[in-house]
């Protein structure tokens, strides 16, 4: 520690001596002009001899703030707050921050407007996403990413609709498009007993060529992928058919809705070959 020669109180005097003060004073006159000199004696006046002096070094090499920082004494002001008990930990929150329910309810509440439907109806319909995949378009400018969707949805009781849906910011966008899409085409699909479709048929759609059959109750659905995910927005139970040249899942899905949709009912049948249709389960047990 080094000494300080110009304290002014009888402490600091009887331990230095005033010739070695004068001497330490004249040493800095060659260094001060007399006005920063007068302040260095002011500055070293106002300190406290005992409290100079009897300081020791610490053996921490971290300063001992806590003993000249006021802001370090204060009390904690932020109030405790009390544990979650048991309960609370084990309830799940129910609740969706601006997810998936969110999203169908605008949908719902502008396609309500849109198409006539209520948007309880809208809501409670069953989505299933087909198809999503990058698509990159080559052009003079350069590769342009894209993200594609094909999501179909479905009340499972006939009515079920197919829609695309195309983003170059992300997935989600892109189906969120295709749920609107899908929700205005809708159309309704003839069943028979609400459970499978109405015979047998053979479809041709650009490359993809579909052989359905109807099914006995309880046969269940043994039918491609896509077109599986189709029958149970659709509300169908039961159904056998096989793909046949192009599996591509966008035409597969396409083909099918096309198929199911051109259905002709019996009723239109016996219109266009006049006759009357009579139901023989009905005519032979009501006897």
């Amino acid at each position: 520690m080094s000494q300080r020669f110009f304290s002014t109180s009888v402490t600091g005097l009887s331990q230095i001596s005033l010739d070695q003060a004068k001497e330490h004073e004249q040493f800095l006159n060659k260094w001060y002009d007399p006005k920063l000199l007068q302040s260095l004696k002011l500055a070293e006046g106002a300190v406290d001899p005992l409290h100079y002096h009897e300081k020791k070094r610490s053996d921490s090499k971290a300063p001992d703030l806590i003993n000249y920082n006021t802001y370090a004494k204060l009390p904690w002001e932020e109030t405790m707050k009390n544990p979650l008990s048991m309960e609370d930990r084990l309830r799940l929150a129910d609740k969706v921050s601006g997810g998936a329910r969110a999203g169908t309810r605008e949908i719902a509440q502008g396609l309500a407007k849109l198409t006539g439907l209520s948007e309880t109806y809208i809501s409670k319909l069953t989505v299933r996403p087909l198809l999503v995949k990058k698509v990159v378009n080559q052009t003079k400018k350069g590769k342009i990413q894209s993200m594609y969707a094909m999501v179909v949805v479905g009340d499972k009781n006939g009515m079920v609709g197919l829609g695309e849906g195309k983003s170059r910011e992300n997935a989600r966008v892109a189906l969120k498009q295709a749920h609107w899409n899908a929700v205005k085409n809708m159309v309704h699909v003839p069943r028979y007993e609400d459970r499978t479709i109405l015979g047998s048929i053979d479809h041709r759609f650009h490359a993809v060529k579909l052989f359905l059959r109807s099914a006995p109750s309880g046969f269940g659905l043994k039918v491609n992928h896509n077109i599986f995910e189709i029958c149970q927005c659709a509300g169908i139970k039961d159904l056998g058919g096989k793909v046949y040249k192009s599996r591509n899942s966008m035409n597969v899905a396409k083909a099918f809705i096309e198929a199911i949709s051109k259905q002709k009912t019996l009723e239109e049948l016996a219109v266009a070959r006049g006759k009357k249709v009579v139901d023989l389960r009905k005519a032979y047990y009501s006897a």
